[in-house]
């Protein structure tokens, strides 16, 4: 079977918002081995949501949509679906009672335009939606299947990963599953990556070996199509082995792994806390730390990198350091001195068992710099943790 996903609305063409549910619908489509032929993005337009359902059903058998089921005039999923299978629209009491529940639960005042979430093309199953008043459609014809959710994500969710798949998984017999395991590399770059581990990606037809970089770090994603979930892990512990033997040591995580989440677990291990001083990487390690929830983080401070005077003489980072620990009474110390002038960072990490320093031909002040200069420093501290090579990445 072919499927491909259609996603609705006028806001992500424009760039509005960030079109997420595309992203994660293909990567729970692939999980499940559903073959993903094509994804389109059309605006709020009856007209143009009609010729895309109709061109999207001339070449797959299943089409996933995404948005338009609310109350609005511009939601116009239901109405776009109904023309495409050549359906009247119905009206459902039981749907309109849910509604009117769950605004009288949370207090809101009901207008009538929400009756149009009601509406369902004739013969179509109603999927439930217990996140929110719009509920998914499932909508069969000889053409093929229309399986409507909406955009909001956390309701798309839901529905697609508790009741979309399974039907569509039972409805094909489909039996095997594709799985797959994301190695994350830090403070290499892509083509180093590929030049380590480019013949996998070349000759393994199952498991198969990609790369993607971005900002924080290279995933490599092992993908394994199998019988059984166990199966499939096996096959990808034996390419992961190989990985990890040509990176030796560069394999900061797995899956949802963090960096500042493995350093964390690193000083966790050691029962040490940790302080940070900041200057033009702007707080953005401490800012990553607290996102993670880092327990071992104990406080950090961000200070202009033209204040760095101390009893007559320029601060260095072992001074900031030192400080910082005792400010926070922490065990271990970090700071991070930028001199954009120069175009060097300076990173200076203190232990209870010794100090460690190490430059970096880098420096600025922009978000991507602040960033990039987080995970470099983070990436030492992990390798020192570890007890690896550290300096330059």
């Amino acid at each position: 079977m072919q499927a491909e996903i259609l996603m609705i609305g006028s806001e992500l063409l424009l760039g509005q918002i960030e079109d997420t549910n595309a992203t994660y619908m293909s990567q729970v489509l692939a999980e499940n081995g559903i073959n993903l032929f094509q994804k389109t993005t059309v605006g709020d337009n009856q007209e143009r949501i009609v010729a895309a359902l109709n061109n999207a059903l001339d070449r797959s058998d299943v089409v996933l949509c995404s948005g338009g089921l609310g109350p609005t005039e511009d939601d116009l999923t239901r109405e776009s679906v109904a023309d495409a299978v050549g359906q009247p629209l119905e009206f459902h009491e039981e749907i309109w009672e849910h509604i009117q529940s769950l605004f009288a639960r949370f207090r809101f005042p009901i207008t009538d335009n929400n009756k149009k979430q009601a509406l369902v093309p004739k013969g179509a199953a109603i999927i439930q939606n217990p996140n929110g008043t719009a509920p998914g459609l499932i909508v069969e014809s000889d053409r093929g299947i229309i399986l409507c959710m909406p955009g909001v994500p956390r309701e798309l969710k839901y529905m697609l990963e508790n009741i979309v798949v399974p039907f569509i998984r039972e409805k094909f017999d489909m039996k095997g599953v594709i799985h797959y395991r994301v190695l994350k590399v830090c403070g290499l770059g892509e083509s180093r990556v590929d030049d380590a581990i480019g013949d996998l990606m070349s000759t393994l037809s199952n498991p198969t070996v990609g790369v993607l970089a971005n900002l924080a770090n290279v995933r490599i994603r092992i993908t394994a199509k199998a019988d059984s979930l166990e199966q499939a892990e096996s096959m990808i512990d034996e390419v992961d082995a190989q990985i990890r033997e040509r990176l030796p040591g560069l394999v900061m995580g797995v899956n949802d792994d963090t960096l500042e989440g493995v350093v964390n677990g690193l000083l966790q291990d050691r029962g040490w806390t940790l302080a940070v001083t900041e200057t033009t990487s702007g707080g953005m390690i401490a800012q990553r730390l607290t996102a993670e929830g880092a327990r071992q983080f104990v406080g950090g401070q961000v200070i202009p990198i033209d204040t760095l005077e101390l009893n007559g003489r320029d601060k260095t980072g072992l001074d900031l350091a030192r400080k910082n620990m005792l400010d926070y009474s922490s065990d271990c110390g970090l700071s991070v001195v930028s001199d954009p002038s120069s175009g060097i960072t300076i990173a200076t990490f203190i232990t209870p068992e010794g100090e460690a320093e190490w430059q970096f031909g880098r420096a600025g002040t922009d978000e991507r710099m602040q960033a990039r200069t987080a995970v470099v420093v983070l990436e030492n501290v992990r390798r020192h943790l570890n007890e690896l090579d550290t300096g330059p990445v």
